[in-house]
């Protein structure tokens, strides 16, 4: 049997529509009020008004304002057990699970038949919950264990180890809809939640599921992933700029911007989608992924985004030639940001000028593992009539050497087709989507 997928004719019978889209971020949370944002170019970079930067030399960042956890979460009690960043993304996956339309009959599937996808930050924990015991602990020779064992574990919250698992939002996502279909949890930084996607969509493509929960969600508003990130050399500095310090693609980027949020989307198998009436934002059509593999490089990942979105792009049946627009990592460094624009300009060939180019991380700063879910809603802005690709804020002197058709000034409008969604972690490893509007 063979079906229309992605505008054109193919042997694979399963399609796979997104239904539903939910946000927790710094353009805001309803998905009309994110892609308001985008089109209009109104910067999520600020003042972070729920905690104190003067101790970082990084000043500004991309803060969820006005978060109410209780609005989204469902059962107040889970509350004690889930960090700041948890509740982003479990407030992010009641949103889309919501615009999807769905409850606990889960649209009449089975359990089995839904499956979670999420990418995490990993360990979460609050150090503000151990560092009073481990202060307790440590005596002229340094700690001492048995001073812990005695004075320190006692006042340390008994949950505290249940809050910092990793699989602690994939544990939660699951229980929304009593999902016990398969399930991962990536902690792959920056391109986490774009695999979180990519496994979802293999899933249901694949018929192991009809339905998934994908998305993902992080925090770099957080003291202990200041301090880790700080040394890096990969962070803006400075206060001055605000809503100016994110530049992707810029001849004067200077690091990327810290951000925090949750961004979810609902896959599910276009028939099962039609047949219950359901809402479909688009199709999600290829997933790939690849690693750079140059250990003494780590960041430069020209290679591997090159390769990831060459797969994305066989994996929906696609040639380069057919890319409507990139949805670019793009997060503002200068080895990084160089990287990938030549790994697209390899890519797209001739058409590289012709081609356009956004990165909102201009916008919203990074988000890491949330990014590439929330860019994802950001794309789905393109498809119909009044169709939009966003411009990259603060790209005022696009570097010269880099040669694409980045979006600059406002919004491109048009109806848009074939969109290609990068991603990037800190290792090397690469994550590329293509999606589409459905068309029979």
């Amino acid at each position: 049997m063979e079906a229309w997928c992605c505008g054109r004719m193919s042997k694979t019978k399963r399609r796979v529509a997104i239904t539903g889209a939910g946000a927790v971020s710094p353009l805001g949370n309803a998905v009309t009020e994110i892609w308001a944002a985008l089109r209009a170019g109104t910067s999520g970079v600020g003042t972070v008004p729920h905690m104190s930067l003067e101790a970082y030399r990084t000043h500004v960042g991309g803060a969820v304002r006005d978060f109410q956890p209780r609005k989204y979460i469902r059962d107040p009690k889970t509350l004690k057990l889930m960090t700041r960043p948890v509740r982003l993304g479990v407030a992010a996956l009641e949103l889309a699970v919501q615009d999807a339309g769905l409850d606990e009959t889960r649209a009449g599937l089975a359990p089995e038949r839904v499956g979670s996808y999420v990418g995490s930050p990993g360990h979460a924990g609050d150090r503000d919950e151990l560092l009073p015991a481990l202060d307790l602990s440590y005596g002229a020779d340094g700690l001492d264990l048995k001073r812990f064992g005695a004075d320190g574990i006692p006042i340390i919250n008994p949950l505290w180890l249940l809050k910092s698992l990793a699989n602690l939002g994939l544990y939660f996502v699951s229980m929304r809809l009593g999902a016990q279909g398969p399930n991962a949890n990536i902690c792959m930084s920056g391109a986490g939640g774009t695999m979180a996607v990519g496994q979802a969509f293999q899933a249901v493509r694949s018929g192991r599921v009809d339905m998934a929960l994908a998305g993902g969600y992080e925090s770099l508003l957080d003291e202990e992933r200041l301090e880790s990130f700080e040394p890096t050399g990969l962070l803006y500095v400075g206060d001055g700029m605000g809503p100016g310090a994110s530049r992707p693609f810029d001849r004067d980027r200077a690091g990327f911007v810290v951000a925090e949020g949750g961004a979810f989307v609902v896959l599910e198998e276009l028939e099962h989608a039609r047949a219950r009436g359901a809402k479909i934002y688009g199709e999600v059509c290829g997933y790939g992924s690849a690693s750079s593999g140059v250990p003494e490089r780590p960041n430069d990942t020209a290679a591997a985004y090159e390769a990831a979105m060459e797969a994305a792009l066989a994996d929906a049946g696609m040639d380069a030639a057919e890319v409507g627009g990139i949805y670019a990592h793009g997060m503002a460094n200068a080895v990084g940001d160089r990287a990938e624009a030549e790994a697209m300009a390899q890519l797209l060939g001739g058409r590289k000028s012709q081609t356009p180019v956004t990165a909102i991380k201009s916008l919203t700063g990074n988000l890491l593992a949330g990014s590439g879910p929330l860019e994802l809603i950001g794309a789905l802005g393109a498809f119909g009539a009044e169709g939009f690709i966003p411009a990259i804020l603060n790209c005022e002197h696009p570097d010269p050497d880099l040669g694409l058709d980045f979006v600059r000034g406002e919004a491109r409008t048009g109806s848009f087709r074939h969109l290609l969604l990068n991603a990037s972690g800190l290792g090397g490893n690469a994550a590329s989507l293509v999606v589409d509007h459905p068309v029979d």
